[in-house]
């Protein structure tokens, strides 16, 4: 159980018990070069003890040399050609996020000083030694936590690379977020089974894991503890593995059982998270080091991961069949939507072929028509011509008439009555053969259409 105290321990006061431990942690650094093992349940009993700000970076780099699990591979590339190799891509994605790590702490304050150079460096070269992973937002406060404490760059990008893989950290950054995903499975489950009122509560308001404790699992609670408080963390995350972040989580869960459980909305529960847990933790998480950290997460852990594993793949074959049904069921609908439109389209094409038509056969009218017309015209004008030719013939003749009958006629008075009777005659034949030419006229004009002018 967790002990209450009215003076609790501040990290001043353990700043000035630095000088107790530092001759103790001086004395394992020469001991882990002949007892590995020995080393590491003496600096096991150090860390819980305390570890001096002076020599953090190296007991850091101790721990992870005595750290069981499996270290990344050796860079193909030595350091600074890995940060000549980052992607213009990267570069500007770890400026972006340079300004926002630890905006108050000294070292990281200057834009231009020489933490944020350091810092830049260390993300560049890690994206390009491990490709696939490259990089990855959040990585920067586990980054600006050690070079804090290790001065020389290059170590520290050392020291990097095994945070993330001895302690699997490495899976949080993972493309698809499947770490991620394991992690917050696992920490929802551990909260069930330890603290089920409060898990119930929490998810009464849908208040899950991935709200309020994504960030705490990504960066180690570098973004919402106090930069001293996350050093202190990340002690134990070097010493136990990512098994220290979630006991921390139930920590703050056992301290705030109370709060939670009488908050009644969503936004009150999270707020409570984000802005009074922090303080609430700083308060006492030194006194209560042991009670938190003593507890071995390990077996549960790997319990629930392979509990997430096989969930993962029954809902990898539930999803499969699901989806090739849902896939059946669109493909049928899409065939339908064809079939609709193909129809569709159909009776468009039959209506654009019988306008074709109806176009063909007008343009033939109009063709054949303008054919009748043309022939009834030449038909009009070779009349005209053959009337008008009959016309001379008949002014001829009546010409020739004339005269013969002047020479047979006795008498002035006869050839003047029959002169006149001649002229009335041809006068007659003339404005019959005028009418009859002007009939002709007009029938043609009636033909093409228009009328015969006055």
């Amino acid at each position: 159980p967790l002990q209450e105290t009215d003076i609790l321990p501040t990290f001043d006061l353990l700043s000035v018990r630095d000088n107790e431990h530092l001759k103790r942690w001086e004395a394992l650094f020469e001991q882990s070069e002949i007892k590995a093992d020995q080393s590491r349940r003496d600096c096991e009993a150090a860390v819980f003890a305390g570890v001096p700000e002076s020599i953090r970076g190296s007991v850091w780099q101790l721990l992870a040399k005595l750290g069981r699990s499996e270290s990344g591979t050796d860079p193909l590339l030595p350091y600074p050609e890995l940060i000549k190799e980052a992607s213009p891509a990267v570069l500007n994605a770890v400026r972006l996020d340079l300004g926002r790590t630890f905006p108050m702490h000294p070292l990281y304050r200057d834009p231009c000083g020489t933490g944020q150079k350091k810092l830049c460096n260390v993300l560049l070269a890690y994206s390009s030694y491990d490709m696939e992973v490259g990089y990855c937002q959040g990585m920067s406060f586990l980054a600006g936590l050690i070079l804090a404490y290790v001065e020389e760059e290059e170590e520290g990008f050392a020291l990097f690379v095994d945070l993330l893989y001895k302690y699997q950290l490495r899976d949080n950054y993972k493309p698809g977020m499947s770490g991620i995903k394991l992690r917050l499975y696992q920490l929802s489950r551990l909260v069930h089974d330890h603290y089920f009122n409060v898990h119930e509560h929490l998810n009464t308001y849908e208040v899950t894991p991935s709200l309020y404790a994504i960030s705490w699992v990504m960066t180690a609670f570098a973004t919402q503890l106090p930069f001293q408080l996350a050093a202190r963390i990340m002690d134990f995350v070097f010493l136990q593995g990512i098994q220290a972040i979630f006991k921390v989580v139930l920590y703050i869960i056992e301290i705030s059982e109370k709060e939670i459980l009488a908050l009644r909305s969503f936004d009150e529960l999270i707020n409570y998270m984000k802005e009074v847990v922090p303080e609430k933790i700083s308060a006492s998480f030194e006194y209560n080091v042991k009670a938190i950290f003593s507890n071995d997460l390990s077996t549960e852990m790997r319990e629930l991961h392979i509990e997430y594993k096989v969930l993962n793949e029954d809902m990898a074959h539930a999803n499969k069949a699901e989806y090739l049904e849902t896939k059946y069921e669109l493909l049928k609908l899409q065939n339908k939507c064809h079939a609709h439109q193909i129809t569709l389209l159909n009776k468009e094409l039959q209506q654009c072929r019988a306008e074709k038509r109806a176009l063909l056969a007008e343009s033939e009218m109009r063709r054949r028509g303008e054919d009748v017309g043309e022939s009834l015209i030449v038909m009009r004008d070779k009349k005209i011509s053959e009337l008008a030719r009959e016309m001379e013939i008949l002014r001829n003749e009546n010409e020739s008439l004339r005269k013969q009958l002047r020479k047979e006629q006795p008498g002035e008075r006869w050839e003047s009555e029959i002169s006149r009777g001649n002229e009335k005659d041809t006068s007659i034949s003339d404005l019959q053969s005028q009418t009859n030419l002007e009939n002709l006229i007009q029938s043609n004009y009636n033909c093409s259409g228009s009328t015969l002018p006055g």
